[in-house]
């Protein structure tokens, strides 16, 4: 695959499409960085982009979690318990730009919900409309003003982490 879009951008003399090697960066894999990096020059791919993972199951550890800082989400506190670095703002810009509908037509608040507890309607009831100007995503949203940390889906989001090693 990424051997053939580099010939294809070859053959017409294009500069697009720029192609990016995402590689998330785990403890089992955080020794292979530089292979990454040496093997997207060998292709003639265009960057490397390094990305820290989310992990579930954090607090006691996790052996995703890598040694390295700057490739976790995590810190490791004094009393050996692990936490998310970034800071948990009561606000969330998804709530009022986009959100997610699973296959069934259930409407989610956003990505984080990937088994759908936290439906805020469904399309087999009504139209789009009603359900993101309705009472349940306005519930919703006035929860994550309140105390996202409540949230289950959102004590673990990646919204205002940096995910870009």
């Amino acid at each position: 695959g990424t051997r053939h879009m580099v010939e294809a951008k070859k053959a017409t003399g294009s500069s697009t499409p720029h192609l990016i090697f995402q590689f998330l960066v785990v403890r089992p894999n955080e020794h292979q960085i530089e292979d990454v990096h040496r093997l997207a020059k060998e292709y003639g791919v265009d960057e490397v982009k390094l990305k820290t993972a989310q992990v579930y199951d954090y607090e006691n550890g996790n052996p995703l979690i890598p040694e390295q800082q700057e490739y976790s989400r995590y810190r490791k506190n004094d009393d050996g318990t692990y936490s998310v670095k970034n800071s948990l703002e009561n606000q969330c810009w998804r709530m009022w730009s986009s959100c997610v509908l699973t296959w069934d037509g259930k409407v989610v608040p956003c990505c984080f919900d990937k088994d759908a507890h936290h439906q805020l309607g469904s399309l087999e009831n009504g139209g789009f409309r009603s359900i993101w100007f309705g009472d349940e995503y306005r519930s919703f949203r006035k929860q994550i003003l309140k105390g996202r940390s409540q949230i289950d889906i959102c004590r673990n989001c990646s919204e205002g982490t940096k995910v870009w090693a």
